[in-house]
């Protein structure tokens, strides 16, 4: 560990941390794990920062749901994360066929641009086409036509910035049945330049509408390829997010195991936010000792 000012800024950088087998894999932590305790403007953000280049994260994931920063602040944090060798991924919450989702996006990928890489741009897959019938499980066929053609041609324009776009599963079936609805597995076999931030977790939460089995999933997830991009990592127990990583349906080292192999390099920490800043940090601590004491990081 070493300390360098720079700038100004006063840095702890920190060994980062390290797989244990899969050296390609990169971990960082999402800035909603500490939504309740930390104002997730540039001064907020500029601690969580700070804190992760001296806990040896390799990256965070900024939320900014309604894209509320401004360009000066994400040009300010961009410095900051240079200077603490922090990556930066860029998420907001609009999805795929909400109707503010053009203008959103446009903003989101200005923003993103400032920082350092990976380059990562995050939107949802489903949300509000779910919001007015709690019966729905999956997409219908019109629904999916033009839902992939909105990702990609979103994906596309990313590109062109040299920005990977990628959606995050949500509300919908991970399987459809491909007469009545259609699913995740469907969205992602159609689409071509989109690629996935498979939340491990959200397809048990209490908002999904589906029974997916953790079995078939962990067969089709292969067959993503190289459009599997970055995981969240999250523990659900009788439907709800828990404050620390634990068992899960989908165990975290098959889950390692497969990114390992196929090169899916993000892996991020999403956890119920805790009410008290210091439990935000101790829950982020025992995730990481969980994740140590299953073999998956370096102890």
């Amino acid at each position: 560990m070493h300390t360098e000012i720079t700038a100004g800024v006063m840095t702890v950088k920190k060994q980062k941390l390290v797989f244990k087998k899969y050296h390609n894999l990169k971990i960082g932590f999402s800035t909603f794990n500490f939504q309740k305790v930390l104002p997730l403007n540039a001064s907020g953000l500029t601690e969580l920062i700070k804190y992760a280049s001296i806990k040896g994260f390799n990256f965070i994931e900024i939320r900014d749901p309604f894209v509320e920063l401004s360009e000066t602040d994400c040009k300010m944090l961009a410095e900051v994360a240079i200077k603490c060798d922090i990556g930066i991924l860029y998420v907001f919450n609009k999805n795929l066929l909400d109707s503010g989702f053009s203008v959103s996006f446009g903003k989101a990928l200005n923003n993103v641009r400032h920082f350092p890489g990976p380059g990562i741009l995050r939107a949802l897959v489903s949300k509000s086409e779910f919001e007015t019938d709690p019966k729905k499980t999956g997409w219908t066929k019109e629904e999916l036509v033009q839902l992939v053609k909105i990702s990609d041609d979103a994906a596309k324009i990313a590109k062109s910035k040299n920005i990977q776009f990628v959606v995050e599963n949500g509300v919908e079936a991970f399987f459809g049945d491909n007469i009545s609805y259609f699913g995740l597995a469907d969205f992602i076999s159609d689409t071509s330049e989109t690629g996935l931030q498979f939340d491990i977790g959200n397809l048990y939460h209490n908002i999904n509408r589906a029974q997916n089995d953790p079995n078939k999933i962990l067969q089709f997830l292969p067959a993503i390829g190289n459009r599997w991009i970055e995981t969240h990592l999250k523990t659900i127990q009788d439907g709800l997010p828990q404050p620390y990583l634990t068992a899960n349906p989908l165990p975290v080292e098959r889950i390692v195991e497969l990114m390992g192999k196929q090169n899916v390099q993000y892996l991020t920490l999403e956890l119920a936010p805790a009410d008290e800043k210091e439990l935000c940090f101790k829950n982020i601590d025992l995730s990481l000792q969980f994740l140590k004491d299953k073999g998956i990081l370096k102890v």
